[in-house]
């Protein structure tokens, strides 16, 4: 494995880092890095860290390659640890990444996560790596030594190469296109290595990404704070307003949705993370939010992509509360903006 990906990053490594981006301008590889770092990990972060303020956690990045997401944790995390198998990517992110001091680079085994300490780290996140991983049993064991780093209540966050067609389940495993894994097997993995599953999307695609936290979770079966639009629970908190999910992921929002969330407790503060979309004739849209039909702010959506926003929630003593989100100019259908997650959430620490 080491010498293959030593030989892609002669070749081409940011090719073989992010194949969809195949332009010679760095800017736009920096720029794929910060998309998937705003859709895969900031709407979530309230989610992901219980509260916790991620200038006081610490992240772990299992295979950042060129640091191509590296640098966008290190502009949020205080302290970023990131792994490879390769040196000679490990080289480049060195010098690419030489101004962010608090990321440090490990070379990994493409196995373990040997020399790194136990119970150390808030969020392990890993993207397009495990895909090319060819030994069921590495992977298995990456997930068993991401439990072993985490802290307890720790998330993992990470993604699988979950195509079960007959073609891709048959051809011969290497170090591009490694192993599959169904949602089944996906899950069992997990809950041996003693994680409880927050969140499955994509399965059966190749962009399989689970959200794990280490132990079983406080947060009750009923009521959440918070939406994870493309989980099952998820329907019985939706009230007015919502198209169907898609890959149990994303949904889309209507120009006037309406939603119940549980009371985290003073002080609160509300989140939501929405994508919009290219093409989309409205240069820009207003979000305004209300919670038992009180506003408590609004921000504007500027052209296409993720956006994420906060706002502080005044106090309550109702156990639940009906969130409205009203947009405008109200979008067609096929332009309604995707919502990542909302809710609301307790500082830690407060």
């Amino acid at each position: 494995m080491r010498r293959d990906w030593d030989a892609r990053a002669a070749a081409d490594a940011r090719h073989y880092i992010y194949t969809r981006d195949d332009s010679a301008d760095i800017a736009d590889f920096d720029a794929s890095g910060r998309a998937n770092y705003n859709q895969l990990v900031r709407p979530y972060l309230p989610v992901l860290l219980e509260g916790r303020d991620a200038h006081a956690c610490r992240a772990l990045e299992i295979g950042c390659g060129l640091g191509r997401m590296t640098r966008w944790f290190a502009e949020a995390f205080g302290e970023v640890h990131a792994l490879d198998v390769s040196p000679a990517m490990l080289e480049a992110a060195r010098a690419r990444l030489a101004a962010a001091p608090n990321v440090h680079l490990h070379l990994g085994s493409g196995y373990d996560l040997a020399g790194l300490p136990d119970g150390w780290f808030d969020l392990v996140f890993s993207y397009i790596v495990f895909q090319h991983i060819p030994l069921r049993a590495a992977i298995e064991t990456y997930v068993r030594e991401a439990a072993r780093v985490l802290k307890s209540g720790g998330t993992f966050k990470f993604q699988l190469n979950g195509d079960q067609s007959p073609e891709y389940r048959a051809h011969t495993r290497d170090t591009w296109l490694g192993e599959t894994f169904s949602d089944d097997e996906a899950r069992a993995m997990l809950k041996a290595a003693g994680f409880s599953v927050l969140m499955a999307e994509g399965a059966g695609t190749q962009y399989f990404v689970l959200t794990a936290r280490k132990g079983t979770p406080a947060m009750p079966a009923g009521l959440r704070p918070y939406l994870l639009p493309g989980e099952p629970w998820a329907a019985a908190q939706l009230h007015d307003g919502w198209y169907d999910a898609v890959d149990a992921s994303w949904r889309p929002v209507a120009p006037r949705s309406t939603a119940l969330l549980a009371w985290p407790g003073d002080p609160a503060r509300f989140f939501l993370g929405l994508y919009c979309w290219p093409g989309d004739p409205a240069a820009s849209r207003e979000i305004e939010v209300s919670l038992n039909g009180r506003t408590i702010g609004s921000a504007v959506l500027e052209g296409p992509g993720d956006h994420y926003t906060e706002m502080a929630a005044p106090p309550s003593t109702e156990p639940a509360l009906e969130v409205r989100i009203t947009i405008t100019p109200p979008p067609e259908r096929r332009y309604a903006p995707a919502l990542r997650c909302l809710g609301l959430y307790r500082p830690a620490g407060v």
